[in-house]
């Protein structure tokens, strides 16, 4: 036998070993859960409230868009029953909890770092069907910020990721009147 012979003969018998690998049929992969009542909760877009002294927020406050990163920090760290959150009421998620969120104080002045403190204050309410409404107050704060960027945004950023771990947590367990955050 030749070198070129030998060669291809062990593709042909590799080919074989590799065409002989399954053992029957495949198994299907399970099917990707899908949002219901049991396991979403509705989150309407998070809404600008007022502050303790009585102002209204508004979008003009928020140039980091707290609302979106907020919801986006809930859905990523939602933790069992809850595994989707969904932005409205559809016939598959018709019962689940609603929790609505609104922003109370809001500060994130520019400069970053040496912008001062950042703070997101919020109010929530857990409306559940044939279950009394719980709610929650929540306030996160930035003083210093070592990571990279040191934006004011990144910094917020921080600050409502931190805040979306805390309400996923409250989630699992809401208790009324509850205090999350680093509050004091």
């Amino acid at each position: 036998m030749t070198m070129r012979s030998t060669a291809a003969v062990a593709v042909l018998f590799g080919a074989a070993l590799s065409a002989c690998g399954s053992r029957g049929p495949a198994v299907p992969e399970p099917p990707e859960p899908v949002a219901n009542a049991s396991n979403a909760v509705i989150l309407p877009p998070v809404g600008y409230g007022k502050t303790a002294q009585g102002l209204q927020l508004s979008k003009a406050d928020d140039r980091c868009d707290v609302p979106a990163s907020l919801h986006q920090a809930i859905e990523d760290q939602l933790e069992a029953p809850y595994e989707f959150a969904v932005p409205s009421t559809t016939p598959a998620v018709e019962g689940a909890p609603t929790l609505r969120l609104e922003i109370t104080d809001l500060l994130a002045n520019a400069g970053g770092m040496y912008g001062g403190p950042k703070i997101v204050q919020l109010h929530g309410t857990l409306e559940r069907p044939g279950k009394p409404v719980a709610q929650f107050t929540a306030q996160r704060e930035m003083f210093i910020y070592f990571g990279l960027p040191r934006s004011t945004c990144s910094m917020v950023g921080q600050v409502t990721y931190a805040l979306g771990t805390d309400i996923a947590k409250w989630l699992s367990r809401p208790i009324d009147g509850a205090r999350l955050g680093d509050r004091p």
